[in-house]
C-alpha cells in the first residue's frame, strides 16, 4: 500500500494539471478578436472545467480553479511592452454570503442562486478567505506528508503482520528489507511532490515583456456555491467570479 494514496488529496488540485493552462489557449479556444483591448473578459472550458481570463492592453490574466477551487492556477502573460513586478499579495479570494446568515455551513451555499434569480445586491456581502503564505503552505504540506507516512506505516505494518512470520529469521530479514525499500520510495515521492509545489506556488516575480508565468495559490475552503478571485496588477484590479451551481 503506497503512502501516496493517503497524501494525494492534499495536492490533488495542483497535480491535476497534467495538461497545464497556457496563455496560448486563449487564441485557440476563446472567442476574442483583439487582446490589446482594455479589460476584455471571457471564458472557455478545459477538461470539463470553466476557465476565465481578462485581456487588458497586452496583459493577459487567466484563472483556472480546476477540480479544486482552493488551489486556483493563475497565468500572467505580459505583452504590454514593459516589465512589471507581481507579488502574490496582489491575489485575494472572496466568497459571497447572504447577510444575516451566520452559520458557515449555509452562509455561502445559496448566494449564487439568489444572484442568478435577480436578488438584490444589498442583501449580499463578501467574506475574505485568507491565502496561505508560501512558507506556511510548505509547512502545512510537510505536516501532511508526515501524517501520511505515519498512517501509511500503520496500514503497511498490519499487512506485514499477516504476511510474515515474526518467529522466522528469514521473514524478519525480508521484512527489514521491505521496510527499507518502502522508506526510500516514500522519501522519493515526498521529494517529488514537494518540488512540484515549491516550483509552482506563486512567489514574487518580475514578469518581463513577451513572457508568461504560471503558478497557483492555496487557501482553506468553505462550503460555497461561488468564489471570487481578485488579482491586482500594477494598481489595476481584475476580478473573476465562478458560480458552482
Amino acid at each position: 500500500m503506497k503512502k501516496t494514496i493517503l497524501f494525494l488529496c492534499a495536492v490533488c488540485g495542483f497535480l491535476t494539471l497534467a495538461q497545464p493552462i497556457s496563455a496560448n489557449e486563449i487564441n485557440e479556444n476563446a472567442d476574442t478578436t483583439n487582446l490589446m483591448q482594455a479589460k476584455q473578459y471571457g471564458s472557455f472550458i478545459k477538461d470539463g472545467r470553466s476557465v476565465q481570463y481578462c485581456a487588458d492592453k497586452g496583459l493577459l490574466i487567466i484563472v483556472a480553479p480546476g477540480n479544486d477551487y482552493t488551489k486556483p492556477v493563475i497565468v500572467l502573460r505580459n505583452k504590454t511592452g514593459k516589465a512589471f513586478d507581481f507579488k502574490p499579495e496582489g491575489i485575494s479570494v472572496y466568497a459571497l454570503a447572504m447577510k444575516g446568515v451566520k452559520s458557515k455551513d449555509t452562509r455561502y451555499l445559496t448566494t449564487a442562486k439568489y444572484i442568478k434569480d435577480g436578488g438584490k445586491k444589498e442583501n449580499v456581502e463578501r467574506d475574505s478567505l485568507p491565502i496561505y503564505p508560501y512558507s506556511k503552505y510548505i509547512s502545512k504540506i510537510r505536516n501532511q506528508q508526515t501524517w501520511g507516512n505515519v498512517l501509511g506505516g500503520l496500514a503497511d505494518g498490519a499487512i506485514d503482520a499477516m504476511a510474515y512470520n515474526p518467529q522466522s529469521k528469514t521473514d524478519r530479514i525480508l521484512l527489514d528489507q521491505n521496510n527499507e525499500q518502502r522508506y526510500k520510495e516514500n522519501a522519493k515521492e515526498d521529494e517529488a511532490q514537494m518540488k512540484q509545489i515549491v516550483d509552482g506556488y506563486w512567489k514574487e516575480n518580475t514578469i518581463f515583456n513577451n513572457t508568461e508565468h504560471t503558478g497557483f495559490v492555496a487557501f482553506k475552503g468553505v462550503k460555497t456555491d461561488n468564489i471570487i478571485y481578485s488579482i491586482s496588477v500594477n494598481g489595476e484590479k481584475y476580478e473573476f467570479t465562478f458560480y458552482f451551481n
